[in-house]
């Protein structure tokens, strides 16, 4: 082969492979600046390329609209065989459209709702379990928070834009935030996450009922039960004490605030309201008093895990209390909030027992001490008169 023939098929190969890189350029282009995102991202790690998602020229490819977005996210996590490695549901597309998201999008084609990529993210799709997700528990009430804390597109629905703030001085939130206890109600524990509907009146029991069971099966048991079946308005099984978003612990605390929302010109129900304060108030602050004897009797070194079993007890009450507070029923509040006070004076028995104890014990050595010292200093004596 001569010389102007190599230089000729070089030629070649060089415009062939500038040919395929021109060509390969403008995803190159457009995934420089969402490789970052992308890299250890859920997507990243189950092997998927730009082009899995991405089917046009980048060049030539428009925004897709939100029932499109949600529609191609579904072609993989609508298939079985896909999703079921990774233990995936795969209705979450048909869960959609029954929400009122998805109710909006498909039926109105209202592009202002939350689609896919609004919660989960584009390139950057965490795993839930990883701590940076969006819809991971912690990060959850702002995610939902970016369009539901918007006024502005908030008075569109008319719907409250404070609800995510008022969640944050909850209970609930305190768990979830300040505890991290991610087992605790966020968000989508009581909406849904792709089902997400607003629970209606009648459907609040039920929905709180799903953790607190006991407090539910109580509750039917009391005289609000008959209110809040009646309708009308008149009684909101769970929210019309503890709130709906900004949820309050079950305390006596909440008692005072609450009940004279519906009683304030009933003195009769007043009075139950006082008295369960009462037996509540007691028998926490038994608990307490308790707690702080063990505990000091147990850093001075006494014999405590006895009292330290019946201070659990003593605990469970107190929680059974909490509990049964719900019915209003004092037949029922009396007996436990009286074994609750017995066990406390029994804890309280054993660490005075225990504390004489170590007071004899003490004075039984003082004997001891001055037998030693009597015999150290004639030990003294001695070899002072041995030396002269």
């Amino acid at each position: 082969m001569n010389a102007a023939r190599r230089i000729m098929l070089a030629g070649a190969l060089c415009w062939s492979a500038a040919t395929a890189f021109a060509a390969d350029t403008p995803w190159t282009d457009k995934c420089t600046e969402q490789t970052r995102l992308f890299t250890g991202s859920a997507h990243q790690a189950a092997g998927l390329k730009c082009e899995d998602c991405h089917t046009a020229d980048p060049k030539t490819q428009t925004a897709k609209d939100k029932q499109t977005i949600a529609e191609s996210c579904a072609k993989c996590h609508a298939d079985v065989r896909k999703m079921n490695p990774y233990g995936l549901p795969t209705d979450q597309l048909e869960s959609y459209k029954t929400s009122k998201h998805g109710e909006a999008l498909f039926s109105k084609g209202d592009q202002r709702v939350a689609v896919c990529t609004d919660c989960h993210g584009t390139h950057d799709i965490l795993k839930v379990r990883s701590p940076e997700a969006r819809t991971h528990p912690s990060n959850i009430t702002d995610t939902c928070g970016r369009c539901h804390s918007n006024e502005k597109l908030m008075s569109q629905y008319k719907l409250p834009s404070d609800v995510v703030a008022k969640y944050k001085t909850s209970y609930h939130a305190h768990l979830v935030l300040k505890k991290g206890d991610f087992s605790a109600p966020t968000c989508v524990t009581c909406h849904g996450n792709h089902g997400a509907m607003p629970p209606g009146t009648k459907e609040v029991g039920q929905v709180c009922g799903k953790c607190h069971v006991r407090q539910r099966e109580l509750f039917e048991k009391s005289p609000h039960a008959e209110a809040a079946a009646a309708g009308a308005g008149l009684f909101s099984e769970c929210v019309s004490c503890h709130g709906n978003h900004a949820i309050q612990k079950a305390s006596p605390e909440l008692f005072q605030t609450s009940c004279i929302q519906c009683h304030a010109k009933d003195p009769k129900q007043l009075a139950v309201r006082t008295a369960t304060v009462g037996l509540i108030r007691a028998a926490m602050y038994g608990y307490s008093q308790a707690t702080t004897q063990v505990q000091a009797a147990t850093i001075r070194g006494l014999p405590t895990d006895d009292d330290q079993l019946l201070l659990q007890e003593v605990k469970t009450q107190v929680t059974q209390l909490e509990a049964l507070q719900h019915t209003l029923a004092m037949e029922q509040l009396k007996p436990i909030a009286a074994h609750a006070d017995d066990l406390v004076r029994q804890t309280q028995a054993d660490i005075a027992g225990l504390e004489k104890l170590e007071w004899w014990k003490r004075r039984g050595l003082i004997p001891v001490w001055a037998f030693l010292l009597s015999m150290a200093a004639l030990f003294w004596a001695k070899r002072k008169q041995l030396e002269s």
